[in-house]
């Protein structure tokens, strides 16, 4: 018999969880929770999947839904059918699973239970009643499967890193990006500490703290998570894979040479990039064509998904490049460009709008500098092209293109918004 009480406290009348702060994806998940389909909350560990799911179940209890319509189960630690915790709920609660009025399932670490989607397919097909909330650690253990699966029956999320403005709101500080011309300095000095410190765990954390909780966070992916669904025959390989981004982050794929540097095959190297980018570790950005079939057989470049962890593995990191990788992330950027010596960081797609984005950590920013960018906005017909600087801000027409130059700390707070 599981013993749901232990997950259960908000049983208890007048219990919440009492985590008041909240992630930008809690207001939009908010606005499906009468929807038929079921929530699922994929993301890299410790960004906050938990919390998220008891915020929610805070809110529905604040919304006079009655506690005991609401389960919460995490499959992290026990080995149970989805049948097994449904069933002990119904008993305990006394509720009749084909009633009416909604109860509301909440599965954490739902990739662990084997077998989870068509478990959750059967439930979801056959009781209307149920509403169900669901995570996972990775898009490894649900989106493909859940794709799959689960076609037109889930609505998936991505929880991803913390971005800038959250991280002043859990720090407490989002005041100062209401009011930016007046703490600018303050801002600024936020900039670095929110590069090291993007999951919520390390906002307010001091550095010792900091490199031991990636370090597990890393071995536990890459020793524990990763192998258990795929075929790794070393562990270690996907280890230094990382390493060597993080070190030469946004760095041309040539897979014949790193597969003969690492001592693997280039077809086991695709594999283990393609494994650890589905686990949140790694981004992925094609060279951009404006056919997409053509971008994805092009040449490819990587990053990691946060300067946390590239900061941690990077033992002296170049600012400039650390910034590129930051931009790229911030922004969700899909696509670089590059042909013959040109290049652009970020080509950023809007429905039909195509915007370049280069990252130049520093002022003194001459023609030369952007010369990639200028090429592509005369090969593909854009008038507009976006720089981020260390502080320089304003615009200027070059070659008769409008060429905005926005500081670091200003963009940051919307960067999540320019894709």
């Amino acid at each position: 018999m599981t013993n749901l009480l232990k997950y259960n406290l908000h049983w208890r009348e007048d219990f919440t969880y009492g985590h008041r702060i909240k992630r930008d994806l809690f207001d939009e998940l908010v606005k499906h929770l009468d929807v038929r389909q079921t929530i699922g909350i994929i993301g890299l560990r410790r960004t906050g999947k938990t919390v998220l799911l008891k915020q929610i179940i805070d809110h529905l209890i604040s919304q006079e839904v009655e506690r005991d319509h609401i389960l919460y189960f995490s499959f992290d630690e026990e080995n149970v059918s989805m049948e097994e915790v449904i069933n002990e709920f119904l008993s305990r609660t006394g509720k009749d699973i084909s009633g009416t009025g909604r109860l509301y399932i909440f599965f954490d670490e739902i990739q662990k239970l084997d077998g989870w989607q068509n478990q959750l397919k059967y439930y979801y097909d056959t009781y209307h009643r149920l509403k169900f909330f669901v995570s996972g650690s990775s898009s490894l253990f649900l989106k493909k499967k859940a794709e799959e699966s689960l076609a037109g029956r889930i609505f998936l999320y991505h929880l991803p890193v913390l971005g800038f403005t959250e991280f002043l709101r859990l720090k407490g500080d989002e005041e100062l990006i209401k009011r930016p011309g007046m703490f600018e300095d303050a801002i600024k000095k936020q900039v670095p500490m929110y590069m090291k410190r993007q999951l919520p765990e390390l906002v307010k954390a001091d550095e010792p703290f900091i490199r031991m909780y990636l370090e597990s966070i890393i071995n536990k992916m890459v020793y524990e998570d990763l192998p258990r669904v795929f075929p790794v025959e070393n562990e270690d390989v996907l280890k230094q894979i990382l390493i060597i981004t993080a070190s030469n982050p946004g760095m041309i794929t040539d897979y014949e040479s790193l597969a003969n540097d690492l001592g693997i095959t280039r077809k086991t190297l695709v594999k283990y990039i393609s494994y650890l980018e589905r686990g949140f570790l790694l981004q992925k950005c094609y060279n951009f064509s404006k056919n997409r079939l053509t971008s994805e057989k092009k040449m490819k470049r990587l990053y990691l998904t946060s300067t946390t962890l590239l900061l941690h593995l990077w033992e002296h990191p170049d600012m400039g490049r650390v910034v590129e990788n930051l931009v790229v992330t911030n922004s969700g950027a899909r696509f670089f460009w590059r042909k013959g010596t040109s290049e652009v960081d970020c080509v950023l797609v809007r429905s039909d709008e195509i915007v370049p984005l280069e990252s130049k950590y520093k002022n003194n920013i001459r023609k030369k500098d952007i010369k990639g960018l200028l090429k592509f906005m005369e090969t593909f017909s854009v008038e507009k092209g976006l720089v981020v600087t260390k502080d320089r801000e304003g615009e200027e027409l070059v070659d008769g293109k409008c060429i905005v130059f926005v500081p670091l700390w200003k963009w940051l707070p919307g960067g999540r918004k320019s894709n």
